[in-house]
């Protein structure tokens, strides 16, 4: 016969990291949409029931994880069937039921099946013991505690009911939701936020994959913090101790905290690279990773990535130092520092800097497991910026590390800019100006015994534009004065002239039509545009052949080209020009995505006299016109998209350069990319020796719900020989996970990154690595050498968490 008690039992509750059933989540918590399952009807091995977990293969299809990694099957909570179960514990009434009740003075004692249900919170045991005076309750035999989403199975409890303190002995405790579970000889809740294990286990794997799991002589878990500290711990696969230590600290939620990341294991040049990061929450806003890394041969290295984040910046400074490369025979180091800050609506900095010890260390050492940007000329450059509806101005400083045989850039000690620009106003005259000083210095100056001029150089503009834009279309008239000066140390030197200058003014008329139609292809309603556009620009020739060449050079010709008011980048060259754009685009827009999933773009230019002014050791442009300039973009769907960019010459019928790129990611994750580049040597724009013709394929394709497989190749088909060839593994289930990466590519080992010589010959080496992560869900961090390169070699890559 059920009682009803005036008393509230605080059941416990023991949150855990998630393993990524997030389909099975979804299924859990949604109690009016998931499917009801009757444990006690399914025909399940009795380890199996016990945790409550049922395979995929005896679940109906509607109610199994899917989408979920490497996870077959799920923890079925048992159903909550009583009266009452779908109200809030907090305000739902307490029911008692038990074989018999007893009531004398100061306890209320029941036996025999004992249920307390309040809300959607249960209680079972075989006996339980209620104490007015301390409030307190003593349940034993078979004692059972559930609330959505955790269960907590034991002997014998004491729960001090006014704080919701406890212990559980010979405990067993589950969370449904994110499949980790484990066992105690003692579970106690000393204070509301911190649990005491002790003579503990604990795993994220399913009771049908008990791969690894980890136990401890005590277990102590701070949900203040978020962190757990274990003591006399081991962790081990297949029940063989693989690993000891008396002390560890893990994380028991998504919070960052301090302890030890999961290694990093590589094979690189038959070379043995082992890294171990540490990672230090060392405040809400700043925090650090420290790297002990072994490199067989060479010796023991240290990396370290420091984070800062206050209200007006944010900073990454990493660093790497290899003392005494046994192989080098002198210390080996790196620093990047990268800083962005917006100090207001208006102003904000930049940091770029990187600086490596020589110009082997990315060859001979690599990255490991930090994420910089490798490249022939290392950039060192700091910049403060202002922004605003008119004006936009920015002071920077510029200098390169060159770590390959080719010619150092000029640093900018520093270029200061001034910009303004009216706000957009239609049939209203926008006037524009800008100004640029800049000051040019070299590692190889005229004034330090070398042959590289340095000095100062004025670049300004001032001029206005006339826009006239309607429905249908736009004209749009531009004029200005362009002027550029001068003052250059030591010139002469070497028989330059010091103060050289130009002036030139320019003017265009860009002019366009707009048509649209409606359409309908396939069933779909489109609309389709038609976009006709000409462009006249004329510049005055001036003569600037005593110029020097800081930071110019000209721009690679595509259709974007064909609208552009100079060929060239920088300002060392005021361009000439008396030219004549004719282009036409169409776009296919479908009415029930709003996606533009076709545009097709034509032009070329008609040139009425010689390109005379060029960088030097460019010849004069004497063509009539350019190449057609065509552009393609498709979007079929939101997964997918297909692009073409061409140059023809249409005199000789032939292609002078063309890309292509195809992009796909398909409903189950995988990715396909696949895109050809061809540029004819000696073309009107190309400016090539040899031809270029190279393929490149890469893909990610999950077998299954546990496989998923890596491939890249870029293929040199002018020099017949593979560029790079990549291959690759991933394996995981609901409690770990594995990636291994082999990869195979053309390095160069004389420093000027040449991909002209036949393999085999000096110029290029053949370098190969293989690369392993690893990583035991819920036991904290996985290391990111295997990622960082299949991010970087496979577009769109994404790696599961």
């Amino acid at each position: 016969m059920p009682h009803r008690l005036t008393i509230s039992i605080l059941f416990l509750a023991l949150s855990t990291t998630a393993y990524g059933q997030d389909a099975c989540q979804a299924l859990n918590s949604d109690a009016k949409s998931a499917p009801q399952i009757n444990l006690d009807s399914l025909s399940l091995p009795e380890y199996y029931r016990h945790w409550n977990w049922v395979p995929n293969d005896m679940l109906p299809s509607d109610a199994r994880c899917q989408t979920s990694p490497g996870c077959e099957g799920r923890f079925i909570e048992p159903a909550r069937d009583w009266i009452g179960a779908d109200q809030d514990p907090a305000t739902a009434p307490l029911n008692v039921a038990s074989d018999t009740i007893e009531s004398v003075g100061d306890q209320a004692t029941m036996t025999g099946d004992v249920q307390l249900r309040k809300g959607n919170l249960s209680l079972d045991a075989g006996y339980a013991q209620y104490r007015r005076s301390d409030s307190t309750v003593l349940l034993r035999d078979n004692v059972t505690l559930r609330q959505p989403g955790v269960m907590m199975r034991g002997q014998f409890a004491l729960i001090d009911t006014n704080r919701g303190l406890g212990e559980l002995e010979q405990a067993e405790i589950l969370s449904h939701d994110s499949g980790a579970r484990g066992a105690a000889g003692r579970i106690a809740r000393s204070d509301f936020g911190r649990f005491e294990l002790s003579d503990a286990s604990y795993t994220q794997c399913t009771p049908d994959n008990e791969t690894w799991s980890l136990h401890a002589k005590e277990i102590e878990l701070d949900f203040e913090s978020g962190r757990g500290v274990a003591k006399g711990t081991s962790i081990r696969v297949y029940d063989i101790p693989v690993f000891y230590t008396p002390y560890l600290n893990f994380p028991v939620d998504d919070r960052r905290a301090t302890g030890f990341l999961f290694p990093t294991f590589g094979l690189a040049n038959n070379q043995l690279d082992i890294s171990t990061p540490y990672y230090l929450n060392l405040a809400p806003n700043y925090d650090l990773i420290l790297t002990p890394r072994f490199i067989e041969e060479r010796g023991e290295a240290l990396e370290s990535e420091f984070r800062y984040l206050n209200g007006i910046s944010e900073w990454g400074i990493k660093t790497s130092y290899l003392p005494e490369d046994q192989q080098k025979g002198e210390d080996r180091w790196l620093l990047d520092i990268q800083e962005k800050g917006f100090f207001s609506d208006s102003w904000s900095s930049e940091v770029d800097y990187t600086r490596v010890s020589d110009e082997d260390y990315f060859d001979d050492l690599g990255l490991a497991n930090l994420e910089v940007k490798r490249s022939t000329h290392l950039n060192q450059q700091a910049q403060l910026s202002f922004l605003n509806n008119s004006w936009a101005a920015r002071v920077e400083v510029q200098r390169y590390q060159t770590i390959a045989a080719v010619e150092d850039p000029y640093r900018k000690l520093p270029q200061i800019g001034l910009q303004y620009r009216a706000p957009a106003r239609n049939f209203q005259l926008e006037p524009s100006m800008e100004l640029e000083y800049t000051y040019f210095d070299h590692n190889d100056s005229v004034e330090d015994g070398g042959n590289q001029i340095t000095g100062q150089r004025l670049y300004g503009t001032v001029g206005a534009s006339f826009p006239m834009r309607w429905r249908w279309g736009f004209i749009k008239p531009s004029l200005e004065s362009r002027n550029v000066a001068y003052e250059l140390v030591d010139a002469d030197l070497v028989g330059a002239e010091e103060n050289p200058n130009a002036s030139s003014t320019q003017g265009s008329i860009d002019a366009g039509l707009f048509f649209e139609r409606p359409l309908t292809v396939a069933g779909s309603d489109l609309t389709q545009t038609l976009e006709p556009r000409l462009f006249y620009r004329y510049a005055e020739f001036t003569d600037q052949s005593d110029q020097p060449d800081f930071d110019t050079s000209a721009l690679t010709f595509t259709y974007q080209q064909l609208f552009r008011s100079s060929r060239f980048t920088g300002h060392d060259r005021l361009d000439d020009a008396d030219q004549l754009t004719v282009g036409v685009t169409s776009r296919f827009i479908e009415h029930g995505a709003g996606r533009e999933f076709l545009t097709l773009s034509v032009g070329q230019l008609y040139y009425f006299s010689d390109g005379e002014v060029q960088l030097p050791g460019d010849p004069i442009r004497d063509a009539s016109n350019s190449d057609i300039a065509t552009q393609v973009r498709l979007l079929p769907s939101e997964r997918q998209s297909f692009s073409i960019d061409m140059l023809m010459d249409a005199r000789q019928g032939v292609i002078n350069q063309s890309n292509l790129s195809y992009h796909q990611r398909g409903d189950s994750g995988a990715l396909l990319n696949v895109a050809y580049t061809f540029r004819r040597e000696g073309n009107q724009f190309g400016g090539l020796e040899d031809d270029v013709m190279q393929a490149e394929a890469s893909v990610s394709v999950p077998v299954n719900n546990q496989w998923k497989l890596f491939a890249k190749t870029h293929y040199d088909f002018e020099d017949n020989r593979p560029v790079e060839n990549l291959v690759g593994a991933e394996y995981q289930n609901c409690c770990w996970l594995t990636r291994v990466v082999y990869q195979r590519a053309l390095e160069p080992d004389d420093n000027n990154l040449s991909n002209n010589t036949v393999a085999g010959n000096s110029g290029t080496e053949v370098n190969s690595a293989v690369l392993v992560e690893f990583q035991l869900k819920g036991l904290g961090g996985l290391g990111t050498a295997v990622t960082s390169v299949l991010k970087e070699s496979i577009f769109g890559y994404q790696a599961d968490e």
